[in-house]
Order: C-alpha cells, then sequence, then structure tokens
C-alpha cells in the first residue's frame, strides 16, 4: 500500500471539481443476497420434506442401531434386522437429486445476468453523472465491457452452482455425523437448520463481493475511458471500517498503480469493502 497524504475536504472538492461522489449499488446486493437466500430456504424445504418422508422412520439413534445390528450379526442364521445404513444411503440421494434438480443452470444464469446488467446500468449513470463537468458521455458498452459482462455472468451462475454442491455435501455430511453421533430427529433438523444458516453467510459473502467488485472494475473503466487517471479513496467513514481502508480514506491514488490502494485493489474490490473511488478529471 503507497502512503498518500490524507486531504481534508476542501483539497478533495478541488481536486474532483464538486462531482458527485461515487455511489454503491446497495440495493442491488441486498437484492441479490435475498434471491440467494430464496434458494437456500427452498433447499432446506427440500431437506425437511425428504427428511419426514424417507430418514425420520429410520432415525432412532445411531448408535442404538449400531448396536443392533451388531447383536444381530452373532447369528449365523438370521440377518441384520435393518440395514439402517443402505436405507439411509438412498435416502440421502434423492434429497440430493432433489435439491440438484429444483433449479436449471439456466435460473442460475438468469439470475446472474439480472444482476450483473444491473450493475453495468447503475455504473453508467453513475459515471455519467461526474463525467458532465467535462461534457463527456462515458462509454455506456464496447467490445470490452460487453465481454467483461458475459464473463462476470458466468461466473455468478457457476458461483449459485457451486454454492447449492457445497449445501449438499455440507448437509450430508452434517446428517451422517449427527446419526454416528446416536443423534435423533431433532438433532437432524438442527443438521438441516445448521447448514442453511452456514449457506446463508456464504451466500450474503457472494453477493456483497461481487457487487463491490463488480461496479469497482465497471467504475473504474469508464473512468479511465473518460480521462480520469486518479481518484480518491472514499470510505464508508463509520465504525466498521477497517484500519487500512480508515488510513486510505481521503488519499490520492492512481488507477494503475500496482502498489497502491489496498495492495493493487480498487475500493470495492477486497471482501467486504464498502469504500468508493471518486474520479479525478
Amino acid at each position: 500500500m503507497t502512503k498518500s497524504k490524507k486531504l481534508i475536504k476542501e483539497e478533495v472538492r478541488l481536486l474532483t471539481h464538486g462531482i458527485p461522489t461515487t455511489r454503491y449499488p446497495r440495493k442491488l446486493e441486498d437484492w441479490y443476497a435475498r434471491e440467494l437466500g430464496k434458494l437456500v430456504t427452498r433447499w432446506r424445504a427440500i431437506a425437511t420434506t425428504y427428511l419426514d418422508q424417507l430418514v425420520k422412520e429410520h432415525v432412532r439413534g445411531g448408535a442404538a442401531f449400531l448396536a443392533d445390528n451388531k447383536k444381530d450379526r452373532h447369528s449365523q442364521d438370521m440377518p441384520p434386522v435393518h440395514n439402517w445404513v443402505d436405507d439411509m444411503n438412498q435416502a440421502m440421494k434423492m434429497i440430493d437429486d432433489a435439491i440438484l434438480a429444483s433449479q436449471t443452470e439456466q435460473d442460475f444464469t438468469k439470475l446472474a445476468t439480472r444482476l450483473v446488467n444491473g450493475i453495468d446500468n447503475f455504473s453508467y449513470l453513475n459515471v455519467k453523472m461526474q463525467t458532465k463537468i467535462a461534457n463527456i458521455d462515458p462509454i455506456s458498452s464496447n467490445q470490452a465491457i460487453s465481454d467483461y459482462i458475459k464473463a462476470k455472468i458466468a461466473e455468478n451462475a457457476g458461483r449459485i452452482k457451486r454454492l447449492r454442491s457445497e449445501y449438499v455435501d455440507k448437509l450430508q455430511s452434517e446428517i451422517y455425523n449427527s446419526i454416528t453421533k446416536g443423534g435423533g430427529i431433532s438433532d437432524l433438523t438442527k443438521a438441516i437448520t445448521k447448514t442453511g444458516e452456514v449457506t446463508n453467510k456464504h451466500a450474503a459473502l457472494i453477493a456483497n463481493d461481487q457487487t463491490g467488485t463488480i461496479i469497482s472494475q465497471l467504475d473504474s473503466y469508464r473512468s479511465k475511458a473518460a480521462g480520469a487517471q486518479k481518484y480518491i479513496w472514499q470510505s464508508m467513514e463509520d465504525e466498521r471500517v477497517r484500519p487500512a481502508h480508515a488510513e486510505l480514506d481521503q488519499t490520492e491514488q492512481s488507477y494503475d498503480d500496482p502498489d497502491g490502494g489496498d495492495d493493487g485493489q480498487l475500493p470495492g474490490e477486497p471482501i467486504r469493502c464498502r469504500c468508493v473511488a471518486v474520479p479525478i478529471f
């Protein structure tokens, strides 16, 4: 991180000619987090339904089942009373298949497209508002922006797909872990709840990370194309700002400085960063 002089507000105003501050698409981030949360809720509902229909009757404590089957196997003439492992494997496969079939890849692409296109439009209007002082109309779209948007749509569709796969894998691990520890149906319900909570947190992190990264990169591209070479790092200036970004707040930075900003990252690119870059034209 390059050391830069912290400017006072009047110095910032003069450097930026008092242009409107760069805005962050908070509503888009919140919307994306809610949509991802809805997916998790649907997966959880499927798991709960199958738990009641297929798993509940086989669970009366994993440790007890192990003891029963071990006792039964002492008899040469009598097979195990109940092969609960095979039943559980079959039930888990049905749960997995149902969750994986709940949405198509096209559904994920559609959701990702709405996010990325929304941020792209937000970025264009924001930079357009700022470049009025130079009588410049920023780039609405070109091949570079189009390619970037396509790549981010594909990336986010893939992230959602991985989120679902991770949910399925974690759910299966939690359920088997509960059973082998002797847990009953209430413990399995807790396992489903725990898996959903963990996945929801991951979904919120994805929404924050992708919104911040996309808006940062589109804003910087359009601002540089409009003639800006430098920007002012602007934090939210509240108690949630990390120390390194509080130090960067109100400093002049170069867009293409590999040592500038947060180790070369622009405002909004680091995980959970809410900072923005105010371009200097």
